[in-house]
């Protein structure tokens, strides 16, 4: 297939990943229809999921879409409110709003034919419009994951997940407790501490944060940088890599010590919340947190290790410990649940097993290649993952993607999916890659045969902050590389020049200069 005219895509879900997947289907010509339960676009920043008091763990820099950066005006760390004028902005000047059709929710997708039906409900009522592929961008923050409590039906308070405690005055005048260790858990803290009677935050670990600015930078634009990546082991490495994660594993420890200590003295940890494993460890529940820790510094916050056992009154919580809390409101930020109920029994078999996604380059279930997944290689700058994801399927879409049989894909899901298990347990259903972003676009880049390079140089490659404007002209890119296809012309590659080449001139220089020298005493 070269041209998608007349082929329509059913897009499920319309918050950043969705968004950016209609968008670049559409730029591609297919016709688009996105799909929302919800009334507004936006996915976990719309109003009604969002908790008071919440910010983005990324500076706005990097959490952006590669064409559409957030106005100055923006915190250097934008608010839930200023995210959602964001997206607003990115429909708007885009022309969306158009392909969404928000308050309408997907409850059965099935193969028929070539393509497939998807069975919507919304204002219209029922419908079962086709659709020749499928794009699920449903989320992975969707079903919220709330602990069943023993003999909770004793309490009489309020029990909610972070993302349903959102209108501001549901903290004032009450005992608040909160559950979990979390950016989500410390964020519902901090906000209660100013505002409720009393706030205790119950936790079974802490877990790695991260302060907002460091030495006067936003902290995500001197770790997002493919030399920091380099100290995490990926699952692929280069001759770098090798060696820090081989000989060099002694130095790589050592980077390591040193950034826990950096965290630790920069938001003044209270001791009981240092994370205990040696980094890169916890890292998938790690995040961006200083209010916290300036409130748990102050006594506003009480700190206790343990968990909930069971209810033992209308307004009182036991611990495993023993200890007893009096509680009126407890706030759940405890993760999330990861179903698809809208996809047909086979076909949720072949993408979902034992919790664990299956699904090849995080985006495409081997057996169907005509359904695609957007969103589900979260990354710590997802907006941009979403977008090379969007470019690599619609790229498979038009049959211009070399992917290997269905048997291969099937295996290196399994490999990585053995790689993600070791390096960040937690997260074992493999949709996150978490802080491995650059390395996994590369993987995206090399299946486009585009340059994986981005830049004119190795120091600006793997020192500069890894920033989404590296990718702007991808659709352009695309087009070339299609042309380039058809009239069987050889595109130029772009310039670089990389540090062997630098050293070697730096030794040639270093060579003409002696030899220079010598001619000049010669001479005398």
């Amino acid at each position: 297939m070269t041209s998608a005219g007349g082929v329509r895509v059913g897009i499920i879900g319309a918050g950043i990943a969705g968004l950016v997947t209609a968008k670049v289907l559409r730029d591609d010509g297919f016709e688009v229809v996105v799909f929302d339960k919800e009334t507004a676009a936006g996915g976990v920043w719309i109003q009604s999921r969002t908790y008071p008091g919440l910010r983005t763990n990324n500076s706005r820099a990097t959490y952006a879409y590669s064409d559409h950066p957030y106005p100055e005006s923006a915190d250097v760390f934008p608010t839930a409110g200023q995210v959602r004028d964001y997206l607003a902005s990115y429909v708007e000047r885009f022309g969306l709003y158009r392909y969404l059709r928000l308050g309408t929710e997907v409850i059965r997708v099935s193969e028929a034919g070539k393509g497939f039906e998807v069975e919507v409900v919304g204002p219209d009522g029922v419908e079962t419009p086709a659709f020749d592929f499928v794009v699920v961008c449903a989320g992975t923050f969707s079903e919220p994951n709330i602990p069943d409590i023993q003999d909770g039906n004793l309490f009489r308070g309020v029990i909610a997940h972070s993302s349903q405690a959102v209108e501001p005055t549901a903290f004032a005048g009450r005992r608040v407790v909160v559950v979990g260790a979390g950016k989500s858990a410390l964020d519902c803290a901090a906000w209660a501490a100013e505002r409720a009677r009393d706030c205790t935050l119950v936790f079974r670990k802490p877990y790695p944060m991260l302060p907002r600015f460091i030495g006067g930078q936003p902290s995500d634009q001197l770790y997002l940088n493919r030399f920091s990546e380099s100290f995490f082991r990926y699952h692929r490495l280069n001759r770098v890599e090798r060696l820090l994660h081989g000989p060099g594993r002694p130095l790589t420890e050592l980077v390591w010590r040193y950034l826990k200590l950096l965290m630790r003295l920069s938001l003044r940890m209270p001791r009981i919340m240092v994370p205990e494993p040696p980094l890169p460890g916890g890292i998938e529940h790690g995040g961006v947190s200083e209010e916290f820790y300036r409130e748990a510094r102050r006594g506003r916050i009480r700190l206790r290790r343990g968990q909930i056992a069971r209810c033992t009154g209308e307004a009182e919580l036991t611990l495993d410990t023993g200890e007893r809390l009096a509680a009126d409101l407890v706030v759940f930020a405890t993760g999330w649940r990861q179903s698809l109920p809208f996809l047909d029994r086979e076909l949720r078999t072949d993408v979902l097993s034992d919790g664990r996604f299956l699904l090849y380059r995080h985006i495409l279930p081997p057996a169907h290649p005509r359904l695609g997944f957007i969103g589900y290689g979260s990354s710590t700058a997802c907006q941009l993952s979403a977008e090379i994801s969007a470019h690599w399927l619609s790229q498979h879409f038009l049959g211009e993607l070399e992917l290997p049989p269905a048997a291969e894909m099937h295996r290196e899901i399994d490999r990585v999916g053995a790689w993600l298990a070791e390096v960040m347990p937690a997260r074992p259903e493999g949709y996150y890659v978490g802080p491995y972003i650059s390395h996994h676009i590369d993987d995206l880049m090399g299946d486009m045969r585009l340059p994986v390079r981005r830049t004119d140089n190795f120091v600006s490659e793997y020192f500069d902050t890894f920033l989404p404007g590296r990718y702007a002209d991808l659709t352009e890119e695309r087009l070339r590389l299609r042309e380039a296809r058809r009239t069987k012309f050889r595109l130029r590659r772009p310039r670089y020049v990389s540090a062997g080449q630098s050293l070697g001139g730096i030794a040639a220089l270093t060579v003409g200069y002696a030899w220079l020298r010598r001619l000049r005493g010669g001479a005398a």
